[in-house]
């Protein structure tokens, strides 16, 4: 199991989300093409002529079973596999995770067409790796094989889903200036993606009563109602022993999903009658439906295996199946259940949520910004979602640099987060996350960096 917590973790440490917002940078005036992913109508009356991203990435990770360790999470991502180095758990009873997500940006491309109108071309490729719900004995015990409860643990689980999904995104962006009169000024802007789904793994938890007993790593499962799907885990042979093999052969053999998603998005600003000719607006308030589509990955490339029954499972005799659908079916029929294969398509969710957003021109170079994301996405169905968050971001910025300093409350982990984004000429780095590398009490951490090419003229 193992591999399905952490596998995508080896790809994106190789290329190497709260994160995938960046959020101590996105909100700059300058630079307008590093929102466009908050709201499409950021890049409306844009200050650059032109502007190129040639390349940018984030990569963390956030969850609610305990306190990470930075050093420790990137020994497991590399081979370790055992999730009790990773993290100091509490005591919640249900664990939700993204460990770990991660964007690639790049190439993109803003372009000015007149003083109110822009036009943008973006791609990323995107990971999220989620587990949502999983009773925390059970997830102990399906990724470290050297874990033992050490007390006596039944319940009854309902709707606990896992989805790791890695895709593309190729899209385009249009926005401009849709009203302006006197101090007010109203922006809108909508954005088309095509999304071709790479890598899949997932795991849909109808119903499972569990009971495991102190000092051994053998549980009882009954009432179990499971289905395991993938399109990079094979049925018939040895090519799904590693995901990364099944990942290459993914993109090899062309075993794509498809699909579309769309952010649309408004900007409003108020300018009063005393404000300096330099300066664009006194406060500006954005409301953005962000990440609205699906992904579906055809029945010619995604195999389901529905586990149904009861008896006895050994924790390692999982971790050790789990990689290849042949194998794990031999095995839970060995212990008395149910195993039927098909050939079915699976259609994964994307993230979709509300991004709410006011920023105010306090004075000269000084603003301060209020955003909240709110979640749409029905978590309890395949697919990937974020986790309701609040940040306020102080900071000072012109033309050539800027200092973002987001402070965050993360509703999955119920913590305070701090981070720091610099942006130089085009430049950037940062975290949303970062109090992990020097504090043992925090949940989460994500870096981010990249760089553009900004044309004024």
């Amino acid at each position: 199991m193992k591999k399905l917590v952490l596998g995508i973790a080896v790809i994106g440490c190789a290329n190497a989300t709260i994160a995938q917002h960046n959020m101590g940078i996105a909100n700059n005036n300058w630079g307008s093409i590093n929102g466009v992913f908050l709201n499409p109508a950021n890049i409306a009356e844009s200050r650059e002529y032109k502007s190129i991203t040639f390349a940018g990435i984030s990569y963390g990770a956030d969850n609610n079973a305990g306190a990470i360790s930075a050093r420790a999470g990137f020994k497991v991502a590399v081979g370790d596999g055992k999730s009790n180095n990773m993290f100091r758990y509490s005591n919640n009873s249900s664990v939700s995770m993204m460990a770990p997500f991660m964007n690639i940006t790049g190439p993109c491309v803003m372009l000015r067409l007149g003083k109110n109108n822009s036009i943008a071309f973006t791609s990323r490729l995107r990971a999220m790796n989620q587990f949502n719900d999983f009773d925390q004995t059970l997830f102990r015990s399906l990724n470290d094989p050297t874990y033992v409860p050490t007390e006596n643990n039944q319940n009854s689980l309902k709707d606990f889903v896992y989805t790791l999904n890695l895709w593309s995104e190729l899209g385009v962006t249009y926005a401009g200036v849709l009203y302006k009169k006197g101090h007010h000024k109203l922006k809108g802007g909508a954005t088309l993606r095509y999304l071709g789904g790479i890598a899949y793994v997932a795991l849909q938890g109808n119903n499972m009563d569990v009971r495991f007993t102190q000092g051994t790593n053998t549980f009882f499962a009954s009432n179990t109602d499971l289905t395991y799907m993938s399109n990079i885990l094979n049925t018939r042979n040895a090519q799904g022993n590693d995901i990364s093999k099944g990942f290459i052969t993914a993109i090899s053999n062309g075993n794509f999903g498809r699909g579309v998603s769309g952010d649309l998005g408004l900007v409003y600003e108020y300018k009063p009658a005393d404000s300096k000719k330099s300066e664009r607006y006194k406060s500006r308030f954005s409301l953005a439906l962000c990440d609205v589509g699906s992904i579906v990955y055809n029945e010619k490339v995604s195999t389901n295996e529905r586990i149904t029954g009861e008896g006895n499972l050994k924790s390692s005799n999982i971790i050790t199946n789990v990689k290849n659908f042949e194998n794990m079916r031999n095995y839970v029929v060995a212990n008395g259940y149910e195993v039927e294969i098909t050939k079915k398509s699976v259609k994964l969710n994307m993230p979709a949520r509300l991004m709410l957003a006011s920023d105010v021109h306090l004075q000269k170079e000084y603003y301060l910004n209020f955003s909240l994301l709110v979640n749409l996405a029905n978590r309890q169905i395949l697919g990937n979602s974020y986790y309701n968050q609040f940040t306020i971001t102080p900071r000072y910025e012109t033309k050539k640099m800027s200092i973002g300093i987001p402070l965050t409350y993360s509703t999955l982990s119920n913590s305070f987060k701090t981070g720091v984004g610099l942006f130089y000429k085009g430049f950037f780095v940062g975290s949303d996350d970062m109090l992990a590398i020097v504090s043992r009490s925090q949940y989460g951490i994500n870096l981010y960096a990249g760089i553009n090419m900004l044309i004024y003229k």
